[in-house]
């Protein structure tokens, strides 16, 4: 057929479509292919779901779903019967669950197929520290630890991220042979002018009581540590470090900032002289994509934080499930701390042994309903959307189009880890959770190792093993977990066994060169002010940022010398 021929078809398909299709379809702005889906939805809808709801009466599809998005409804039929068996499997395609969800959402609930909304970022003021390789005597380096640091925001409901977040630092003397300097030093840290009063803009504080058991002062978090103060200096990771950071993704000002700058200055403790000063972003984001599922609107700014509605939403449904009592508790003003009962490393959490972790419940849960997507899913909870917000995967990863699959796996494969894990300590309620998950990656699940949350990641020297330069293709860190605490990238030293890694490449999710939506360079900071450019520290052999003499060797990592 000839290609006008072929063109003419498909336009006159498309107008059949929308001569057909319901007024609403219409209007909802469908593409070709979801206008296809909705015509054949309404029969797959009586061949699969016909004969336990309707439309009116007891069981009314429309009241169980008239606050979820098509996605939302997508999860919900994938997952039917794989946890609870009150319905049974969906056998359908793809296709078919996608029809449905259409159905009932553009021609049932009279919405929108999908939430196609996008956040227009605009860059933010930078201005680099300066620095003169001539005449200064110190490079002082610093990081946030974590790269990207979520708070959950519905604290009148509950909470599972309370704001705090972590810095470390070193500080370098210059010379022939550099000296970290540990004696005789206070680093001070402070948050820019507009994130000094986060008790403002979302409610932990007024909860604290309830979630933590005990009050807190206004803008301190439990840690003690409020915007502005000294870091302390570990004699064990000899690295200055504050952990507990009163961060929230809300300006002063009534915007949304992810990404503020801190400073960090050190001075002579006895003279007060300054020794260096620089700056370095500490992430924040509340953009949780409960909503997606659970419905209700975002808590703040259209873009971010978990509505008390969402929320409430998800008490229910865990009161339900899990015989909790805890709406009636938060609708009382006693909101409850996830991990009081669930264990979390990240917070250090004992919670109740017996249950599951909280990272592999989360996961374990959910992956049964958002199975069968590609890296896009990651974003329907975690702030890396595109479009969003925060837009958290900004390193030169993610720059090279390299996602989260490369070195976590597909959403399947990384929960089975997680639940392989808890498995091995005896929790059967894992298996539960995995017997409908499919691996992705790696043939079957008794390939993938078992681990610990936070304690057990993907280790970088699987790719960057110094014989050259990765092949983004074909490499893959999935499945090959650092054994112990010292391993991990933000903790891990270079081979002198002086300086972090974490120190010149640059903080998880935002390594150099960093590109980030609020400003190109806003993670780039010390490159540009030690070097001119963005890269690692000393990239381009560019060792005079901290050896006053030239190098004959590479010292800090010694297989990749010369690449």
């Amino acid at each position: 057929m000839k290609k006008t021929g072929r063109l003419a078809l498909a336009l006159g398909a498309l107008l059949l479509v929308g001569l057909f299709a319901p007024a609403w379809s219409r209007a909802a702005g469908l593409s070709a292919e979801d206008a296809k889906l909705l015509k054949a939805g309404k029969k797959l809808f009586t061949a699969h779901c016909g004969a336990c709801h309707e439309t009116g009466g007891n069981n009314d599809i429309r009241k169980r779903t008239e606050k979820i998005a098509t996605v939302g409804l997508e999860a919900y039929i994938t997952g039917q019967g794989r946890i609870f068996e009150h319905m049974p499997l969906f056998e359908g395609t793809a296709k078919d669950r996608r029809a449905i969800a259409l159905y009932v959402t553009v021609d049932l609930n009279h919405r929108a197929p999908d939430d196609h909304w996008a956040v227009e970022v605009k860059p933010l003021p930078l201005t680099i520290p300066a620095f003169d390789p001539k005449t200064g005597q110190y490079v002082l380096l610093t990081w946030n630890t974590l790269g990207m640091k979520c708070i959950t925001d519905c604290d009148s409901s509950f909470s599972f991220l309370p704001p705090g977040n972590a810095m470390g630092a070193v500080l370098i003397k210059r010379g022939p042979k550099p000296q970290l300097v540990s004696t005789g030093v206070e680093m001070a840290y402070s948050a820019p002018e507009d994130a000094r009063n986060p008790s403002a803009h979302v409610e932990f504080w007024k909860y604290a009581p309830s979630i933590l058991g005990k009050e807190l002062p206004l803008n301190v978090t439990a840690a003690g540590k409020g915007p502005e103060g000294v870091m302390a200096y570990n004699e064990k990771s000899r690295i200055f470090e504050v952990a507990g950071l009163p961060v929230t993704p809300y300006t002063d000002g009534g915007g949304i900032n992810p990404y503020p700058l801190f400073t960090v200055t050190a001075r002579d403790s006895a003279t007060g002289k300054v020794l260096a000063q620089t700056q370095a972003v500490v992430p924040v984001g509340a953009e949780m994509g409960c909503r997606n599922c659970h419905g209700g609107p975002w808590r703040k700014n259209n873009s971010s934080g978990i509505s008390e509605e969402t929320a409430r939403g998800i008490l229910a449904a865990h009161d339900k499930r899990s015989g909790t009592t805890l709406l009636p508790q938060a609708q009382a003003g006693k909101p409850v701390l996830c991990q009081s009962c669930h264990p979390d490393p990240l917070l250090n959490a004992k919670g109740d042994p017996a249950r599951l972790n909280l990272p592999a419940a989360m996961h374990g849960f959910h992956a049964n309903y958002l199975s069968g997507r590609g890296e896009e899913v990651c974003s329907r909870c975690h702030p890396d959307n595109p479009r969003g917000v925060t837009r958290c995967l900004r390193d030169n990863h993610a720059s090279k189009g390299i996602g989260c699959s490369k070195c976590h796996g597909m959403l399947e494969d990384h929960t089975i880890g997680l639940l392989k894990g808890e498995l091995a300590q005896g929790k059967q309620r894992a298996g539960m959770f995995m017997r409908h998950l499919k691996t992705r990656l790696v043939a079957s699940a008794e390939v993938i190792k078992g681990r610990t949350p936070w304690g057990q990641e993907p280790d970088c020297l699987t790719c960057h093993n110094g014989k050259a330069r990765p092949n983004a293709a074909k490499v893959t860190a999935f499945n090959l977990w650092v054994e112990g605490g010292g391993q991990l990238y933000r903790n891990r030293k270079d081979d002198t066994g002086n300086v972090p890694c974490i120190a010149c490449h640059g903080s998880p999710h935002a390594t150099y060169p960093a590109t980030n939506a609020y400003g190109k360079d806003r993670d780039n900071v010390q490159p540009l002010q030690y070097m001119g450019f963005a890269g690692p520290i000393g990239a381009k052999k560019h060792c005079e940022v901290c050896h006053t003499q030239a190098m004959g060797v590479e010292p800090h990592h010694k297989a990749m010398f010369g690449r």
